[in-house]
């Protein structure tokens, strides 16, 4: 059993708007919350054509990166939380979109790779995934894209 201890440690008035301030002014994760949603939302918008949304897209890529991977490789290399992962595999598993491979079950472990209709469906709907980038570059500019890929690509995906 948790509990909650509330502190009643106060700002003064006059300084809770300074607080108010400051979280506006720098707040990380608001901001790149922000970012996230209306990124979704850009690709969510081009790849529904395709019956897809943009976190189904993303680990078409990974699966097929990938090769053959565990719920587990799949759900590190995407840094997605267990139920999230089991959620969005069993969509794309129901679709018909990956496949699990009866002959390299170990234990419980079930590898997953693409289907045939799950790699047409990833390279079909590249056109509307390059007209997601365009919309998010035009939106993001060359230096927000750079800065996007810079600190991704520092992100060990192990």
């Amino acid at each position: 059993m948790h509990h909650i201890i509330a502190m009643s440690v106060e700002p003064p008035p006059h300084n809770r708007q300074a607080t108010l301030r400051e979280l506006e002014d720098a707040c990380i994760i608001a901001r790149s919350r922000l970012i996230s949603r209306v990124m979704t939302n850009i690709f969510d918008e081009e790849l529904r054509p395709f019956g897809l949304v943009s976190s189904q897209h993303t680990l078409l890529g990974s699966i097929m990166r990938m090769g053959v991977a565990t719920r587990a490789e799949i759900g590190r290399a995407n840094f997605l939380d267990r139920s999230t992962l089991t959620r969005n595999l069993k969509l794309m598993l129901d679709a018909g979109w990956i496949e699990e491979i009866a002959d390299k079950v170990q234990g419980r472990q079930r590898p997953l790779r693409l289907s045939k209709v799950g790699e047409d469906l990833f390279f079909s709907s590249m056109p509307a995934w390059r007209a997601g980038q365009e919309r998010a570059l035009k939106l993001l500019g060359q230096a927000g894209m750079s800065a996007i890929k810079t600190v991704a690509d520092s992100i060990s995906r192990d």
